[in-house]
């Protein structure tokens, strides 16, 4: 797994950081998630910003997903683009990754020191065409200030293959390649993946199904994790999508019945979800009948300390 580095020159003009009064936010000292954006699959939410969770272990952050508003999200966290240099990307549907632009841009503007994206195959892939993208910019703040920070010097990628992962002097992540992708035509997508993704850190551990249907081994790779942050979709998400989708919602996504099985099963101290729709509390009650630990339904900006 090569680190590949994406894009050309990017610069930004001395007078408007001034300007702007870009100041470096001081890291949290504990443990815990901000669930920036709580909605799943794609379209602008009224209730839900679109996927992305921080996770802050020792100081240090860790974004997972980058779904639509990340930038607005991490803002009202009181975080800025810059101070995150990390996103893992779950899979390469739209709604995981839409806010990167804002995100990556922002972060070279505001003079981030860098980001690199890890993710499935074509992680690198989608990094060369957002450095693209950034290009435009690039040419303006340069011609603006006459410096020269090329995107290379910014933007790295990764791809990670399943059972690989990541490692820091704070954190171990695992990947596990998960069954979202199970009923697609791999022909027209080769090497399309999707996973899920494991944190350790000093004795703790997150677990993060991303998006996936029931699957052999899922439990066993969330086997005693503090927190499980899991997707769900509901009777009332599948009634919502054009009959051709509601197979995928049946075999691709978990049900709250098959969500609280999963926690159960991998016995795990914490259950929350995130990257839902309509959720009541009859939904609530079906992931209660399978799991008796503590159930968070997450909310946008809820901060959840393990």
């Amino acid at each position: 797994m090569i680190k590949h580095r994406i894009g050309r020159g990017l610069a930004m003009a001395a007078l408007m950081v001034a300007q702007a009064g870009w100041a470096a936010d001081a890291p949290p000292a504990g443990n815990r998630l901000v669930l920036l954006g709580t909605g799943g699959g794609p379209g602008g939410r009224v209730d839900r910003a679109g996927i992305a969770t921080l996770l802050e272990v020792a100081g240090h952050r860790y974004l997972i997903d980058a779904g639509g508003g990340v930038s607005r999200q991490l803002a009202l966290a009181g975080v800025a683009e810059r101070d995150v240099p990390l996103v893992f990307l779950t899979h390469l549907h739209d709604d995981h990754y839409a806010g990167l632009l804002s995100l990556a841009s922002f972060a070279w503007s505001t003079r981030g020191t860098g980001m690199q994206l890890l993710g499935p195959a074509g992680t690198v892939d989608l990094a060369h065409a957002l450095g693209a993208v950034m290009e435009v910019n690039a040419r303006i703040r340069n011609a603006e200030s006459g410096q020269d920070r090329p995107v290379s010097a910014f933007l790295a990628a990764r791809d990670l293959a399943p059972g690989a992962g990541f490692a820091d002097s704070i954190v171990r992540v695992t990947a596990l390649a998960n069954s979202h992708y199970r009923l697609m035509d791999h022909a027209r997508a080769p090497g399309a993946q999707s996973l899920s993704y494991r944190f350790e850190a000093g004795g703790k551990a997150v677990v993060f199904t991303g998006d996936t249907g029931p699957m052999a081994g899922l439990a066993e790779f969330a086997r005693g994790a503090d927190v499980l942050v899991a997707e769900m979709a509901t009777a009332a998400d599948r009634a919502m999508v054009p009959p051709p989708v509601q197979r995928h919602m049946d075999v691709e996504h978990l049900s709250p019945a098959q969500v609280g099985d999963l926690a159960t099963r991998a016995g795990v101290r914490k259950l929350v979800l995130s990257h839902v729709g309509q959720v009541d509390e009859a939904d609530l009650a079906q992931v209660r009948a399978h799991y008796a630990g503590p159930v968070v339904l997450g909310a946008d900006l809820q901060s959840i300390a393990f």
